[in-house]
């Protein structure tokens, strides 16, 4: 004959099968959830997305002391882009002979995370992707350090239309490499153009 159960031990069994029950109803652990910032979005960014990084503002170029492309201490630069492209001239006659002539530059202008952002071309112009444009005049010019490269200059602009070279007023180019044409050409090739790689840096200045 079975012993009789105690009313204790009755509740202690009762409390065990409740236990049992609730553990085995219950899921798995909830992940934290990072609390929301200003209008419901997270307050640190997803993994694995790129952080924001803010344009670096340049210093300005190193210049020998008697440098004639230094720009006015009223300007200060404001950004910089990576100049690739060529330079352009033309087999024309001349007193002394047959030589290539410089007509213009053609570049693409990059930014600090390689995109193309603007174009260089005729008249020292540069037209931004925004719709913004410049217009320079030399207003001074060094030779290259190495002499195997076109000249460092510093350009005077004009600004038309609003957008990323609104109010610039000065261009300095500067770290230039290629860009130089053989010495002379000949009678065959009169009017012919001529192509020459080249490379710069680009610094815009505006007003403090």
């Amino acid at each position: 004959m079975a012993p009789e159960r105690t009313e204790p031990g009755r509740r202690q069994i009762c409390a065990a099968a409740a236990l049992l029950l609730v553990a085995g109803c219950a899921g798995p652990p909830s992940t934290a959830v990072r609390p929301a910032g200003p209008g419901g979005a997270p307050e640190s960014p997803p993994a694995g997305a790129a952080p924001t990084v803010p344009p670096e503002v340049p210093s300005r170029p190193s210049l020998g002391l008697f440098s004639r492309i230094k720009a006015p201490s009223e300007v200060e630069p404001v950004f910089a882009l990576a100049a690739t492209g060529v330079q352009i001239f033309r087999c024309e006659p001349d007193k002394e002979g047959y030589h290539w002539v410089f007509r213009l530059p053609e570049a693409e202008l990059r930014d600090g995370r390689g995109q193309v952002v603007a174009h260089h071309g005729a008249n020292y112009s540069f037209e931004h992707v925004d719709g913004s444009r410049l217009i320079g005049t030399i207003v001074g010019y060094d030779s290259a350090p190495g002499g195997d490269a076109v000249h460092w200059l510093l350009l005077r602009t004009q600004s038309y239309g609003a957008g990323e070279f609104e109010k610039v007023t000065y261009v300095q180019r500067v770290d230039t490499s290629g860009g130089i044409p053989p010495e002379q050409c000949s009678a065959d090739q009169v009017n012919e153009i001529l192509r020459v790689p080249f490379s710069a840096k680009f610094v815009f200045y505006r007003p403090r």
